[in-house]
């Protein structure tokens, strides 16, 4: 073999790996960006269900995480706010978690009333 075709299978090499660790980030900023996504929608549903009165927000916010991809993992109603965590399968790696909180917020005070 030449040092010329040794090269060229060096660089090929070389290029294969780049491109698949590449390919390994992607499929993390993905996954990342997806658990994220999925945990802020079933917060969301999950205060908009105890807001309407729901006395089961953390089984709408499972369906919600469910749509979207994702599995919930944890949810706990404090007060008028819920709190999600979910997870997303990353194959090969590993599965990628995402935290969100959603209510009506603090309640004003007397010095914040206009």
């Amino acid at each position: 073999m030449s040092t010329g075709a040794a090269g060229v299978l060096a660089w090929t090499g070389a290029a294969t790996v780049v491109i698949a660790g590449l390919a390994l980030l992607g499929t993390g900023v993905l996954a990342q960006s997806r658990a994220g996504t999925a945990a802020d929608l079933s917060s969301l549903a999950g205060a908009d269900a105890l807001a309407a009165a729901n006395g089961q927000p953390c089984v709408i916010a499972a369906e919600a995480a469910e749509r979207n991809g994702a599995r919930l993992t944890s949810c706990e109603q404090r007060e008028w706010d819920v709190l999600v965590q979910v997870q997303v399968e990353a194959d090969p790696l590993p599965a990628m978690t995402a935290r969100a909180r959603a209510g009506p917020g603090p309640s004003p005070g007397p010095g914040d009333l206009p």
